[in-house]
């Protein structure tokens, strides 16, 4: 057997412990080098201010090893349509756009996107807004995402539509739920054409889970009782979707502390959903303003749920004050219902109860348009 000596031993540890420290120390070095010279780039190429660019390279601490020419991808997006404060926008977010590879990931990636029709400044607005999708792969999301959208929406001018309207899109890293969920709607006998028009309104739609898509499918038809064959199915299903459980039942509890009926909410429910959208401070306000001020039923509401969508303080308020006037005073020949009036547009109204009479009610007048911001 071999002895080594203790002090042979120790000489051997010490110089693998100083070598790693070594290693270590220059390794440090070298990254807080390359650092510094990420944080001077933004600053004096990209316009950051020093805190700015402080903050963005620290985003990209574990990459900066490779960091060495970042104007392979800035000159790239100025070719493309950006300039210099939309790059300054897109570093900001995602700093990591500065190490990636031009020819093997930007360029096939956007030159995607081009070929649908995509490009100039709707490329940049939608890139702006979701910069992400530039981290998914090209074959198996990208590629796959854009021939969904196509087979659903028809041609590729629908799918530019569609991702200009919801640019988050793009990023959607699950093109199989996707197509499950369009499978699902079929299977509901919601045909190709009524799916493709409701996507081009509410895309985020698609994205959904299969699973959440199904209960409310379900729900709809059985506890609404709405037909899928509705031109407002999917549009309830949409709206329901998009609220948890306790939120549904909350805003249906203000519903009915204002003394409305199943049978009224389900009316309401039926033909126009996004009432239930609205924020709950919003659908108590509406209702105690028309039940308590201008004395509609909620029968009546249920019938006309349009009026819960307009804003009070801009439409409804100054709108029903004016009427009341001018109807007290006699100051017009016809006398149209509220509703009605609620509905015309804000040209009308001025031309056939504003207008009419400001000789006559100044006060009332610089009033109307004060608070309309007319």
């Amino acid at each position: 057997m071999m002895f080594v000596k203790p002090q042979a031993i120790s000489s051997a540890l010490l110089f693998k412990f100083d070598l790693n420290a070594l290693l270590f120390h220059y390794s440090t070095a070298a990254a807080t080098a390359r650092t510094h010279l990420l944080v001077k780039y933004l600053i004096n190429s990209l316009g950051f201010s020093k805190q700015e660019a402080i903050s963005a390279s620290a985003k990209v601490g574990y990459r900066i090893k490779t960091f060495n020419n970042p104007d392979l991808s800035v000159n790239f997006l100025k070719q493309t349509g950006f300039n210099d404060a939309h790059i300054k926008i897109l570093v900001s977010k995602s700093p990591d756009l500065l190490f990636y590879d031009v020819e093997n990931t930007l360029k096939p990636k956007l030159h995607c996107l081009s070929e649908i029709g995509l490009s100039g400044s709707d490329l940049v607005n939608v890139l702006l807004k979701d910069w992400e999708f530039v981290d998914r792969g090209l074959d198996n999301c990208i590629k796959p995402l854009l021939n969904c959208l196509r087979n659903v929406l028809g041609s590729d001018e629908n799918v530019v539509t569609v991702i200009k309207r919801c640019s988050s899109l793009m990023s959607y890293n699950n093109h199989e739920t996707m197509e499950a969920n369009l499978s699902l709607l079929r299977s509901f006998g919601c045909s190709n054409d009524k799916i493709k028009n409701f996507v081009l309104k509410r895309p985020n739609f698609l994205k959904l889970s299969t699973k959440k898509l199904d209960e409310m499918l379900h729900r709809v038809e059985k506890e609404i009782g709405v037909s899928p064959d509705s031109p407002l199915f999917l549009h309830i299903v949409n709206v329901l979707a998009g609220l948890s459980q306790d939120t549904v039942n909350k805003k249906i509890g203000i519903f009915k502390s204002f003394g409305w009926s199943d049978t009224d909410i389900l009316t309401m429910l039926q033909k126009l959903p996004y009432c239930v959208a609205r924020s709950e401070t919003r659908i108590q306000t509406a209702l105690t303003f028309l039940m308590k001020e201008v004395s509609y039923k909620s029968i009546y509401i249920a019938s006309h749920p349009s009026l819960l969508t307009y804003s009070l303080e801009k439409r409804l308020k100054p709108r029903y004050e004016m009427w009341k006037l001018v109807n007290e005073k006699n100051l017009i020949k016809n006398r149209p219902k509220f509703y009605s009036v609620m509905t015309w547009p804000e040209s009308k109204f001025l031309e056939k109860y504003v207008l009419p009479v400001k000789g006559e009610l100044p006060d009332f007048y610089d009033l109307y348009i004060k608070r309309t911001g007319k």
